[in-house]
């Protein structure tokens, strides 16, 4: 297999304020210039992994799962970024990949403006200073996001625009990007609804009327105004009751500027923490209205509190999020009811183009099937961790016959080294002929050679094996906390499910989130007989 370098580029929203040294064409700059003045990298194939704002706090960037993806394959020789930080700024993730998987594939890794090469420091004491600059990373990203978070309250409170994305009806002003202007196609659209709604049309008839209109969702509008806004996968999204809902909640139509609706939690963590309505900062008039006042007063008129207010989501559901549809692949819809809760799938309200079943399925059915199947998945994971234990005694077996063997060849080199010098005594004393000391020293030389690559490969195989069961080992081992829990939890779903893809009552698939980890694992686990 023909491999490659592969350099990898990364820039967060944060970093989008520092200025070009860290922008992506500044990083593509200089691997480009590092790659060129490397005799022995000219002319080698290179391909670039881009994660443009993205965090560095967690690998969850889609261009970093790529590349990882690239060197599991054996694809990539060599691995060059600006510096470490744009790797990754986690300490115990980033070290995980620079100080053991990377040199246990055997691939090379170089960090330009930090001076690091992995082929120039192997077992050196800059394998410290790689600890320290992580380290510092990982608490540089934390001061950056406490300042980060603080400062764009404070601009919010100010009236300017802070987020990543406009509300749709609205786009980014090209002059100023902490104003919002009115975005004319998607406003029409906007007005439209809330004039169906006043009207006294329901979501459900609202969203055929748009749908039947070829109207593009906001999710598709976003994508074919290239728009950066990330996407479930559904090619082709649908106007839904809830689409429509979400819209004639949004009080921002009538010209109020409203943030501070959720808080990130603790860096790296991914969480979302949603804040209480009194906490939001409101500020009546800030931005352009979309619709007028009196409109917004008659729907929530004829809708209640509901048709024009946030309402907070029910989060507390163990499978929020989680159940989708297994043929058009949208979440579906939840209701609970007095007798039962369940859930549906609303696609086939508004078109039968995926062949989505009308079926109701039982919360309580599909928990059971979660737990059945989390349940075994716990058994597996657990019997592999006792298969890593047990053969880490053989391993260990293995490395002490291997270190004794490694230590034979180290005293036979060194008894050959030292036959080695006493021929040179022996020819420069007269007592051997040039002709036959220069046979007799290609000949121990050949023998060194061979015994040192020997000892060299027991040494490594063993250092390789017993590194490879011990990262094996505590992968599967992680899976103990939930050994005694008896019914799943909210926080175990969210560790272990990624999503229920239901088909029908007798087809249900789940995804599990580890699965990228469970491959690694079992790479290391074979790799270790």
């Amino acid at each position: 297999m023909n491999q490659y370098i592969a350099d990898y580029l990364r820039l967060s929203l944060d970093d989008e304020g520092i200025g070009e040294s860290n922008s992506i064409s500044s990083q593509r700059q200089i691997i480009q210039d590092y790659i060129s003045s490397v005799p022995e990298f000219v002319g080698m194939p290179v391909k670039e992994f881009v994660d443009d704002g993205y965090s560095g706090t967690n690998f969850n960037r889609p261009g970093i799962k790529r590349l990882l993806d690239a060197v599991r394959r054996g694809e990539v020789s060599c691995i060059i970024v600006k510096d470490l930080s744009r790797f990754g700024r986690k300490y115990l993730e980033v070290s995980k990949y620079i100080e053991q998987l990377f040199p246990y594939i055997g691939v090379r890794f170089i960090a330009v403006n930090d001076h690091y090469d992995s082929n120039n420091h192997k077992g050196t004491t800059a394998e410290m200073d790689v600890a320290v600059r992580n380290m510092i990373n990982a608490m540089y990203s934390k001061d950056v996001s406490k300042k980060a978070k603080s400062a764009k309250r404070t601009q919010a409170g100010q009236g300017k625009f802070i987020h990543a994305f406009a509300p749709y009806g609205y786009m980014k002003d090209k002059a100023d990007i902490h104003h919002i202007v009115i975005d004319e196609p998607a406003a029409v659209v906007v007005k439209r609804i809330f004039e169906l709604a006043c009207q006294g049309q329901g979501n459900t008839a609202i969203a055929n009327i748009l749908n039947a209109d070829g109207v593009p969702t906001p999710a598709d509008y976003k994508k074919q105004n290239g728009s950066k806004h990330k996407s479930n996968g559904i090619t082709k999204s649908l106007w839904s009751a809830g689409s429509i809902i979400r819209i004639l909640r949004d009080e921002q139509y009538t010209g109020t500027f409203i943030a501070g609706k959720v808080e990130t939690g603790e860096l790296g963590s991914g969480k979302v923490i949603r804040k209480s309505k009194d906490e939001w900062i409101k500020i009546p008039g800030a931005i352009p209205a979309i619709i007028t006042q009196e409109a917004w007063d008659t729907v929530l008129a004829k809708r209640g509190k509901q048709g024009g207010i946030y309402k907070k989501p029910n989060t507390g559901r163990i499978l929020y999020k989680k159940v989708r549809c297994g043929y058009c692949g949208h979440v579906m819809r939840y209701r609970n009811e007095a007798k039962a809760s369940y859930y549906f799938c609303e696609t086939p309200r508004h078109t039968d183009e995926y062949g989505c079943l009308c079926d109701r399925y039982s919360e309580q059915m599909i928990v059971d099937v979660v737990k059945v199947t989390v349940k075994t998945q716990l058994a597996v994971m657990l019997n592999m961790e006792k298969l890593c234990r047990d053969n880490k005694k053989d391993i260990r077996q293995h490395t002490e016959s291997a270190q004794s063997a490694a230590a034979r060849l180290e005293t036979e080199i060194g008894h050959l080294q030292a036959f080695k010098r006493q021929l040179y005594e022996r020819f420069k004393s007269g007592s051997l002929e040039k002709t036959e000391y220069l046979n007799e020293r290609e000949t121990v030389e050949s023998k060194i050679i061979a015994k040192t690559v020997e000892r060299d490969r027991l040494i490594t195989q063993s250092d390789n094996q017993g590194e490879a069961i011990s990262t094996a080992e505590q992968f599967f081992g992680s899976f103990k906390q939930y050994e005694t829990i008896t019914e799943p939890t909210t926080e175990m779903v969210t560790a272990l499910v990624e999503t229920i893809n239901v088909f029908g009552k007798d087809r249900i698939e789940i995804q599990f989130a580890y699965r990228d980890e469970l491959k690694q694992a079992i790479l290391f686990l074979e790799q270790s007989q």
